[in-house]
Formats: structure tokens, C-alpha cells, sequence
């Protein structure tokens, strides 16, 4: 049978064992203790009695539902009061309109300002200062396109909330349209320059997030304009149009689900190129 001086290095190669010294007084003080070495049927005995306590004391491994609202809580402090003020001044100035003419400004300024309220808050949400946390979230076992779809999940939550209510206050003015119609016409744009948003300050930096997206936004709406003249001339108001093209025609839709798709893509590609920025520096 060995000692405890041979037990104690037991395994270690002659390299360790002289690395670790003279272990023979600690040997003697292991042989005086008084008490006996447990056989294995009292070791069982004795696991069978704590196993109770110790599955209870065992951490149990939350639900994926409570692991995405508390990474959602860590996000929110992300937001300062400026995020929130300018839904608030969003939903302030459907206010106004519904109050000046709900029927004709409300509905022409929810489809044009609608995605530009989104596109910049994407732009916000993952600003340089935001990025900045990239040192600490990669000490993290948390995957970071998983951190980056809570913080998008945020922001378009945000948005989607916004948009209810002005859709609210558009069904309540009693507009000319078809309000399902009207959603999906802002859908598609606010995916689209949300996920171009996303991916533009990703790839680059928020001045070209913000840039881009806001800037191709405006050159669409300059482009619409010719029409809007040309029917105008013709006693057709800038709004009365806008509104039959989005209940009447099936183009509008078509056009609004392909840049959805486009949208959702190009969020598929920023969550890639943060995935593959991490594995670069780790």
C-alpha cells in the first residue's frame, strides 16, 4: 500500500515531484490525522444523502426566452433620453398634422418619415460610442450577432410601436385607405434602410449609416415628385395619389415585399460581418 508521500505525488513525473519539494512533513501531518479514510460504500452513502441538496444548489440553465430579455435590459441602457425623444416628437407631430389635416398630411407624412425615423435610430443605436463596448462584450460568452439582433430588436420594436400609433391616429381621421395596405407600404422601406443602415455602420461608421440610407431615401422622394407634379396638373393632389396608388395597386406591394427581402438580407450580412469581426480578433 503506498504512504501519503507517494500518494500525494501519485501521477507526477519525477520533473513535478522535485518542482513540488519535500512534501514529508506534510505527510506526517496527514498520517496523525485521527480521522479514517471513508470506504467506498460510506462514500456512496454519503453523496446519496447531499445529492438532493446539491441539484438543488446547482444553477439551473435559464430558458432561451429569459436569456434574450435580460441581454434586452443590459441593451436598454444604451438609449439615452435623446432615442426616445424623437419617437415622442415623431408621435407629437402626427399630433399636429391630424390637427391641421389628418385626412390628407398625416398618412402622406407617415409613408415618407415613417423609415427615416427608423433608419436613424439604427444609425444611433450602433454609433461609434456603441461600439466602443465591443471590448467588453467580446469577454463574453455571448454570441455577438446575438447582442446585435437585441440591440436591432430594440430599435425596430421601438419604431414598430411609433408606427401603431400613428396608424391609430390615421384610422381614427377616418383616412381614404386601406390602413394593411398602408403598413406594408412602410414596411419595406423601413427594412430597407434599416438594414442598410445597420450594415453601412457595421462596415464603415455611423456618419456613413446615417448618410446613405437617409440620402437614397431623399433621392427616391425628389424622383416621386415629377409624378406627383404631372398628376397634380391634372387636380390630383400630391396625397390623393399617393393613397390610390398604395390601396390600388399591386405594384406598390410587390415593390414594398422585395425591398422587405432586401432589407432582411442586408441585416443577415451585418450580423455575418460582426461574427466574422469577432472571430478576426479573438
Amino acid at each position: 500500500m503506498k504512504d501519503n508521500g507517494d500518494r500525494l505525488t501519485d501521477g507526477l513525473d519525477e520533473a513535478q515531484r522535485q518542482a513540488l519539494g519535500d512534501l514529508t512533513s506534510l505527510a506526517r501531518f496527514l498520517q496523525s490525522d485521527p480521522a479514517p479514510e471513508p470506504s467506498l460504500t460510506e462514500q456512496a452513502h454519503l453523496l446519496a444523502v447531499l445529492e438532493p441538496y446539491l441539484s438543488a444548489a446547482a444553477p439551473c440553465k435559464p430558458s432561451l426566452v429569459s436569456h434574450w430579455l435580460r441581454l434586452a435590459g443590459s441593451q436598454i441602457v444604451l438609449f439615452e433620453s435623446s432615442f426616445w425623444l424623437a419617437g415622442v416628437l415623431t408621435l407629437l407631430l402626427g399630433l399636429f398634422l391630424t390637427i391641421v389635416d389628418g385626412q390628407e398630411l398625416l398618412p402622406l407624412a407617415f409613408v415618407l418619415l415613417a423609415p427615416l425615423l427608423a433608419a436613424a435610430s439604427v444609425a444611433y443605436a450602433f454609433r461609434p460610442e456603441t461600439r466602443t463596448l465591443g471590448e467588453l462584450e467580446r469577454l463574453t460568452a455571448t454570441d455577438a450577432a446575438e447582442l446585435l439582433y437585441i440591440r436591432l430588436a430594440l430599435t425596430l420594436t421601438f419604431n414598430l410601436l411609433v408606427a401603431l400609433l400613428l396608424l391609430l391616429l390615421i384610422w381614427l381621421e377616418g383616412a381614404q385607405v386601406v390602413l394593411w395596405r398602408l403598413a406594408l407600404a412602410w414596411l419595406g422601406p423601413m427594412l430597407v434602410l434599416s438594414g442598410l443602415a445597420l450594415y453601412t455602420t457595421i462596415r464603415w461608421n455611423s456618419l456613413v449609416g446615417a448618410i446613405l440610407p437617409l440620402g437614397l431615401w431623399g433621392g427616391l422622394v425628389l424622383l416621386g415628385w415629377r409624378e406627383v407634379l404631372l398628376h397634380a396638373a391634372g387636380g390630383i393632389t400630391p396625397t390623393a395619389w399617393l393613397l390610390l396608388g398604395i390601396s390600388h395597386s399591386n405594384l406598390v406591394l410587390i415593390g414594398s415585399i422585395l425591398t422587405s427581402l432586401v432589407g432582411l438580407g442586408l441585416l443577415v450580412q451585418a450580423g455575418r460581418t460582426v461574427t466574422s469581426e469577432r472571430r478576426s480578433w479573438s
